[in-house]
């Protein structure tokens, strides 16, 4: 290549790169909600999972997820909502069975948790509602964590 022939590659590039605007990250406040929620388990040795689920919600619908659980492992479930709007948040763990095996909760203007320390190994599910009187989707996110 001539030095002609880079220069003007080197131009188109640069102008390129003018052009395309910025990426910018975007900030999922509800998994932050459930995450400062957190924070408390965190201090005491709980490790987090970088997985987590997240969707959104009409007040007063309930929602499922299952998750494979392990006995010995002590796990912290955080639902967390960024919603603006006066809502309360429920959580609870059922075994496959159907019976509840939540053993400790807590909750924030912005959260709800739910302490689990499995008897056996299995699948559970994981089962939470939000409700207020809202008609906006209420967005929501899942995090876990062991230790």
């Amino acid at each position: 290549m001539t030095m002609k022939s880079l220069r003007a590659a080197a131009v188109a590039c640069v102008c390129f790169f003018l052009a395309v605007p910025p990426a910018f990250a975007v900030v999922d406040d509800a998994h932050s909600a459930a995450l400062e929620g957190a924070m408390e388990q965190v201090k005491d040795g709980f490790k987090l999972r970088q997985e987590y689920w997240k969707g959104t919600l009409k007040a007063g619908e309930q929602k499922l997820v299952k998750h494979q659980l392990f006995k010995g492992n002590q796990v912290w479930f955080w639902l967390g909502t960024s919603t603006e709007a006066e809502v309360k948040l429920e959580i609870e763990v059922y075994d496959a069975k159907g019976n509840k095996v939540s053993a400790e909760k807590r909750s924030g203007s912005d959260f709800a948790a739910v302490h689990v320390d499995p008897k056996k190994t299995g699948t559970y599910l994981v089962v939470f509602k939000i409700t207020g009187k809202t008609k906006d989707d209420i967005d929501w996110a899942l995090v876990y964590g062991w230790k």
